[in-house]
């Protein structure tokens, strides 16, 4: 019998994505002035507009908590790789809460936790995507969205990548929690492994 809190779970994983976004879209409106692809996300953390700088923490703040919540969950349900891209999943989580935090009026800081937070979130999203072989069209999203953020980071300045990468890495976290809701067997065990019965 699967338990509600993997549902939960579920939810989470589709729900953290879409507040980010809409944090991300109200922040970037009342600031005005950010640019798509000319400005980095965090210049929005440090906006001239406070109300624009709150949102954008806030959203980094809360999403992240979310996401320690789904890493909890992707190492609690998850089978193959995807209970071992959880580890780095959270801490990576961790990291994202403290960019809202430690805003680019912090530089030395704020670039140490974006950094962690890019090469955490990204090391767990290739580990749990293994967990994806050869199940149906997941391994295909998998792969393209893979190969999408190598080729925007090879080719595009930084504030172009930064940005498609963090919408490849919340298209992402949502097929997860939709993977939960279709109760995919292959990927997900019936009770968790912590405290289970």
């Amino acid at each position: 019998m699967r338990i509600p809190c993997l549902k939960v779970f579920g939810y989470t994983a589709i729900g953290a994505p879409l507040l980010f976004a809409v944090c991300w879209i109200l922040s970037a409106s009342i600031d005005g002035s950010w640019q798509f692809g000319v400005n980095s996300l965090s210049d929005m953390g440090i906006s001239g507009n406070a109300v624009s700088a709150f949102l954008f923490n806030f959203g980094c703040i809360i999403t992240g908590i979310l996401g320690i919540i789904i890493g909890f969950g992707m190492f609690a349900y998850g089978k193959r790789t995807l209970w071992i891209g959880a580890i780095p999943y959270m801490v990576g989580m961790m990291f994202l809460s403290l960019v809202g935090v430690f805003t680019l009026d912090n530089p030395n800081v704020h670039d140490r936790v974006a950094s962690a937070f890019g090469l955490f979130t990204g090391i767990a999203l290739i580990i749990a995507s293994a967990s994806d072989w050869r199940l149906s069209w997941y391994l295909y999203v998998d792969i393209a969205l893979l190969v999408l953020s190598v080729f925007e980071i090879m080719t595009q300045p930084f504030p172009m990548w930064e940005a498609v990468t963090t919408i490849v890495t919340m298209v992402w976290v949502f097929i997860l929690g939709l993977k939960v809701m279709k109760k995919e067997d292959a990927l997900f065990r019936d009770s968790p492994r912590i405290g289970g019965h």
